[in-house]
């Protein structure tokens, strides 16, 4: 039987650096690109060398019924989530705050498992839940009250939440018997599609070619290459709940990189969001207890 252990500094620390640069790097992008038209770029080239690497592996690729159901966990997987991303920052959603929100991924998870699987919610889940919202509501709440208005677009960001768990779940329940490598391809292909549909209605545009450029770049390598590769062999090793709660050190690092890179000092309720953020991550992670049956 397969038994999780720890998931070492080596192979945490790049994970956790490789999501927080990501959204930094995301700010930086669609400052010189329309956001629709970055996101298909973007997916465009990982569907490129994820489709290399399957052929390459020679690993299976999936057929039939299989297919759709990769297809559909690419749209909620990469299309909603970075679309919804990418769409909110374009718009002023800083990177801090939208790491912050995607953070709550694990938690929403675990609350749409136990709404539309069944699964059952730990105490501690359930804790880690509603922390998990109130570390949102402070933090918007604080970005409303230093720009004096409620932007709509952070409603972007939050359709990216709700694709990213989603697709998960989706993923985790009708996807488990296709290879990773080219299952991944097909999920990449398919969001790019469906954003490239998004990015000809933008009519986008490239306002600055190099920093387009570079910024696509990093997250074709470090976020769909390295990054996810990464996070799949900390599942491995560590087992999915440890490896979740990786995401809960990504906020406070994207906060100190967009502080000298974008100029976004992080405020009081950024800060308190981020230690509500990681209570909450820690607490709707944890594995459940293991039940041992009492000698009779």
């Amino acid at each position: 039987m397969h038994t999780s252990r720890s998931i070492p500094l080596s192979l945490a620390a790049p994970i956790v650096f490789f999501w927080a640069s990501g959204y930094p790097t995301g700010a930086l992008g669609v400052a010189a690109a329309s956001p629709f038209l970055l996101t298909t770029i973007r997916l465009t080239l990982a569907a490129a060398t994820l489709s290399v690497i399957a052929l390459l592996r020679r690993a299976v690729w999936p057929s039939g019924n299989a297919v759709g159901h990769s297809a559909v966990a690419g749209l909620l997987t990469h299309a909603t989530q970075f679309g919804g991303c990418y769409g909110g920052m374009a718009a002023g959603v800083p990177a801090s705050v939208t790491a912050l929100v995607i953070s709550m991924n694990p938690v929403l998870t675990a609350a749409l498992a136990a709404l539309l699987l069944r699964e059952r919610l730990s105490r501690a889940r359930v804790i880690g839940l509603v922390l998990g919202v109130l570390a949102v509501l402070v933090t918007l709440g604080g970005q409303v009250a230093a720009e004096g208005e409620w932007n709509p677009a952070i409603l972007l960001t939050l359709l990216g939440l709700l694709g990213f768990s989603a697709g998960g779940l989706y993923q985790q329940h009708f996807c488990g018997g296709i290879d990773i490598r080219s299952g991944a391809a097909v999920q990449t292909i398919a969001a790019a599609l469906a954003i490239g549909a998004i990015a000809v209605v933008e009519h986008g545009h490239v306002t600055h070619w190099a920093q387009a450029g570079i910024s696509v770049l990093w997250l074709v390598i470090t976020g769909s290459v390295l990054g996810v590769s990464a996070y799949l062999r900390a599942v491995a090793v560590g087992g999915a709940a440890r490896a979740s709660a990786l995401f809960s050190a990504v906020p406070p690092l994207t906060a100190v990189i967009a502080w000298p890179v974008l100029g976004e000092t992080p405020s009081l309720a950024v800060l308190l969001g981020i230690a509500l953020a990681t209570t909450a991550c820690v607490l709707g992670t944890r594995a459940a207890p293991v039940q041992t049956a009492r000698r009779i």
